[in-house]
């Protein structure tokens, strides 16, 4: 039916000639038309120019493209059907094709400008950057003449990129929402930094271009947020290591405390002892201890430097990362030093403790001996 709307005098009018009337209702209602019976028709003449009977008082059809782009070019939104007469179907699919360009640039510029013109700056957004203290202040106009935007040459892929930045601006149900429009800002600043045209047009001439400068700088603030986490990741790993050989110290230092204690009660049980077997009884449990104490000691050792190996292995997932390596390997080594040296300290206490408690076998075990030749 499209082909039946004709201009005449200043009116569109859709010839019904031969037409069921409630085909073309259905036709106008898919179009916008809430109201198709309040059009007046005239013989086979209806007449489509009466915004009432329209949602929104848009009429979807036009006399040209400058009608057409007079009438939407200040809508917040691209309307779901445009049609120009005269126009063939390749026509219909660039101007729709910039269209849908037109309006994904002005709803991201909107959403992330910090404000809009007033009165006297009409059909503005305005940006404000900081940068070394100094605030700088950008307006991105879109006013633009129907001409301007046919000149535009923009394909598919150009439109699918103004919709992935636009996706990207418009999501705000996870935590980088602020970070990727910081981003664009950043991008829209420095793209037309250097612009004497700093508007709307400029962007959707250039827009797979623009898209290209945002995802590079995108990707460098993924990857410093990488390394961020990362470096956490290093610390989390480092202080858990450190707690769990603090925590071997700790359970031993109990075993520690027991030796004075063994001395005194060795020295109890030495001086009513007076047969061979009282000392050999005093002699094996004193070995069977210090054995004990021994593999315990020997056994913590172990599990320090199982976890030094431990945090080897973790850190070796880091060696492929090429964004942020040097700030990765510097935590990597300050990490492996504070671990190294906490476990060395506790390999020496330990060892320690171990040589302590031989020594008091020895002892006793020549006390036993020279009271055993004595006797």
């Amino acid at each position: 039916m499209l082909d039946r709307i004709s201009l005449e005098d200043d009116q569109l009018i859709l010839d019904t000639l031969s037409l069921d009337i409630q085909a073309i209702h259905e036709f106008l209602k898919a179009y916008g038309c809430h109201s198709p019976g309040d059009l007046d028709l005239i013989g086979d003449e209806l007449f489509l120019l009466k915004p009432s009977a329209w949602d929104e008082g848009y009429v979807p059809f036009f006399a040209n493209a400058e009608a057409m782009w007079h009438s939407l070019r200040t809508r917040s939104t691209k309307p779901d059907h445009m049609h120009i007469i005269g126009m063939d179907q390749d026509q219909h699919a660039s101007v729709s094709r910039l269209l849908a360009l037109y309006f994904l640039v002005r709803e991201t510029l909107k959403t992330l400008c910090h404000s809009e013109g007033d009165d006297s700056q009409t059909l503005k957004y305005i940006f404000f950057s900081s940068k070394e203290s100094l605030l700088t202040k950008l307006e991105v106009s879109y006013l633009m003449s129907c001409d301007e935007l046919l000149a535009i040459e923009v394909d598919d892929k150009g439109v699918k990129h103004a919709q992935t930045m636009h996706a990207a601006a418009m999501a705000d149900e996870d935590v980088h929402c602020e970070e990727r429009r910081h981003v664009m800002r950043e991008t829209l600043t420095d793209f037309l930094k250097e612009e004497k045209n700093r508007n709307i047009r400029t962007i959707m001439a250039s827009i797979s271009i623009f898209y290209k400068k945002y995802n590079e700088r995108y990707k460098v603030y993924v990857s410093k947020f990488s390394v961020n986490k990362i470096l956490t990741e290093i610390e989390s790993d480092c202080v858990s290591f450190l707690g769990k050989v603090q925590d071997a110290i700790i359970a031993q230092q109990t075993k520690a405390f027991a030796v004075p204690g063994g001395i005194v009660a060795v020295g109890a049980i030495l001086k009513p002892a007076t047969t061979a077997w009282d000392y050999l009884v005093i002699l094996v449990g004193l070995f069977i201890s210090t054995w004990m104490i021994t593999s315990l000691n020997n056994n913590v050792i172990s599990h320090i430097n199982l976890l030094s190996d431990e945090f080897e292995r973790s850190t070796k997932k880091y060696d492929d990362i090429v964004v942020g390596v040097e700030d990765i390997q510097e935590k990597i080594e300050d990490s492996r030093k504070k671990l190294l040296t906490s476990s060395e300290s506790a390999n020496s206490k330990l060892n320690g403790l171990t040589r302590i408690c031989w020594l008091i076998f020895i002892l006793v075990s020549l006390i036993l001996l020279k009271r055993f030749i004595e006797a």
